[in-house]
């Protein structure tokens, strides 16, 4: 999640009447939030705590920041989610890291049920990244809009960010150096052909910005009217 984009997703739920409890899907571990990435932190959580907003973050695995642990695709931890009364859920970044996004998407719309609001984003420009897998789910708005099924859309956009030159100066890195790394990647590619991979693909961004695909939407039925008939 690039800084901008945490910036918008604050104002968007902050934007909405009825978002606590949020869920933080995939939400990784704290220190990712507020040290790795800490504009996620200071851009939207923190604010969003501030605003009063109560946050659940959830994970794949237990960790320090990760208030509930398991694969939402399990039936017994979407209930278990469910009996939390959320009536929302942030999906950023995660879909293009699942083998079935659309498995993934129904389990969200059955946790926060009708009513509830997701806002979900996936690059939609952005180098291969394994996570550990990229399955360059790379949709348009109007698309990861569309991959939930029982929801009605209530704002689509896509974000522009920092092109991969604006990204090396950030950190204060060279342009030498991060050649010398690419190389030094190329050398090692047999023993970790992901990280070249990824290294390497983040060059055709050097000059064009990442994109993000943002969708707000709202659930509209529960999955038993969707259901046909026994």
């Amino acid at each position: 999640m690039f800084d901008r984009e945490a910036a918008r997703l604050r104002e968007m739920l902050l934007a909405q009447r009825a978002v606590s409890p949020l869920l933080n899907l995939g939400s990784s571990t704290r220190a990712f939030r507020e040290r790795a990435q800490p504009h996620i932190q200071r851009e939207l959580f923190g604010p969003l705590e501030a605003a009063g907003i109560r946050i659940v973050h959830a994970d794949l695995k237990q960790a320090d920041g990760v208030d509930v642990a398991g694969d939402i695709l399990d039936p017994v931890m979407q209930a278990g989610l469910q009996a939390r009364g959320l009536k929302s859920l942030l999906c950023a970044n995660l879909l293009e890291h699942v083998v079935d996004p659309a498995a993934v998407a129904a389990a969200c719309e059955a946790i926060v049920g009708p009513g509830g609001l997701i806002l979900a984003t996936v690059p939609s420009s952005y180098p291969y990244h394994a996570d550990p897998i990229d399955t360059f789910y790379r949709p348009s708005p109007g698309e990861l809009a569309d991959l939930f099924t029982r929801s009605t859309p209530l704002l689509t956009e896509e974000l522009a960010g920092r092109t991969y030159a604006e990204e090396i100066r950030a950190r204060g890195a060279s342009l030498a150096g991060e050649l010398l790394r690419t190389l030094g990647f190329a050398l090692i590619a047999f023993a970790r052909p992901k990280g070249f991979r990824a290294r390497l693909h983040r060059w055709h961004w050097y000059r064009r910005p990442y994109r993000v695909a943002i969708a707000l939407m709202q659930v509209r039925e529960s999955p038993s009217q969707t259901a046909g008939p026994g």
